[in-house]
């Protein structure tokens, strides 16, 4: 048998010459980019494969700016929102603005010559001019004593805000306070002003009010009424009246941060913070505390709107602001003398705390729902 034809042929360099049995890779031409034949690439993968690669991914909302978002998803909540803004600006700046609008006029029942920055304020009175509609000189008209009803309603507006920030300060103050407290430590301390709270809770707030008011008031018009902020122009009462507001209110916050207070405390990362060796004071001021902003700010919110209606109610019986100051609740009071004659000057203020006490109502409700969207369920 002659194998000298099986044998691989070889070139004068001595490299063997593959066979023509041997299996060739098989490459699809028309894959291989800038070949002749080779198939177009789409544009949007080309445009794909170009865009840069943003080396910063976006970074997730916390749960803080998801509660915002859905606030600000809120109209209702949010038209509220613009209305209060309004009403503070309006109280704060709309006076000083108002006492520059108007020209000079001669009294008719004296000789004086007075300008806006008399007639446009809240205790300037005019027999002569009483129960005048609205006019260019006064934008909402005169009571029934002559007074200018817009510099009324303002300084009004500027009593029930000042006060609806005071009591707040105390009810936020002693309920986060008694709350962390008693719902952080337990055993005795809890018990000791769980009962506290009860106590307060069982004592009629509105009739409480009216027994200081009723016992207090005039040791508070004597006293305080020589202060010049306090006290001036009938304003006496107003911080007797926020003291027992802010005592009033805050065994109801109390009792919200103690409940939340003691579902925090259960969390790991409360447990992790102990077995590391921090102290209560820490644990509380950095992990406990910032975690209460949710509840609190919700509760305070809907307060506010039962602490307006308080102190029109208390100056409504006459135990709160006393002329010539002014506030919503002794508008009222004023206008009701002379219902059936005059209507439009007790429309203004009641319509004016509706408002007020609604807007407040409605942004409470959407922060509630908004940093508690399980609340809707």
């Amino acid at each position: 048998m002659d194998t000298h034809d099986h044998k691989p042929e070889t070139n004068a360099s001595g490299f063997i010459a593959p066979t023509s049995n041997a299996v060739e890779p098989e490459f699809e031409l028309s894959t291989v980019p800038g070949h002749e034949n080779a198939a177009p690439i789409p544009e949007e993968a080309a445009i794909a494969d170009s865009a840069p690669i943003d080396p910063k991914p976006k970074k997730s909302r916390t749960p803080f700016q998801e509660s915002l978002r859905r606030f600000r998803r809120d109209k209702r909540a949010m038209i509220s929102l613009i209305v209060i803004l309004c009403i503070v600006v309006i109280a704060i700046l709309g006076p000083f603005i108002y006492h520059h609008i108007g020209g000079l006029y001669k009294q008719q029942l004296g000789t004086h010559i007075i300008g806006p920055d008399v007639y446009h304020t809240y205790d300037h009175q005019e027999l002569d001019r009483a129960h005048e509609m609205p006019s260019p000189q006064y934008w909402l008209g005169t009571d029934g004593i002559g007074r200018d009803i817009l510099a009324r309603l303002m300084q009004g507006m500027l009593i029930s805000i000042v006060l609806a920030v005071v009591v707040e300060i105390v009810d936020i103050s002693l309920g986060i306070t008694v709350g962390v407290l008693a719902g952080y430590y337990g055993g005795w301390i809890d018990q000791f002003l769980a009962r506290l709270a009860d106590l307060l809770f069982a004592f009629p707030g509105l009739l409480f009010i009216i027994l200081v008011a009723g016992i207090l008031g005039g040791w508070a018009d004597d006293t305080l009424g020589a202060v010049p902020v306090i006290g001036a122009g009938g304003n006496a009462r107003l911080l007797l009246i926020s003291i027992v507001l802010a005592f009033t209110s805050w065994p109801l916050m109390a009792r919200y941060v103690r409940g939340q207070t003691l579902q925090i405390k259960e969390q790991q990362y409360i447990e992790a913070a102990r077995t590391s060796g921090t102290n209560d004071l820490t644990i509380l001021t950095r992990h406990i505390v910032p975690n209460l902003f949710s509840i609190v700010m919700v509760a305070s919110t809907l307060n506010i709107a039962g602490t307006i209606i308080g102190e029109a109610g208390i100056s409504y019986l006459g135990l709160g602001v006393r002329p010539p100051g002014a506030s919503i609740g002794l508008m009222i009071s004023d206008a009701s003398q002379s219902l059936s004659a005059y209507p439009w000057e007790l429309l203004v203020p009641s319509l004016t705390l509706v408002i007020i006490v609604l807007s407040f109502s409605f942004i409470g409700d959407g922060l509630r729902d908004a940093f508690d969207p399980h609340s809707k369920d």
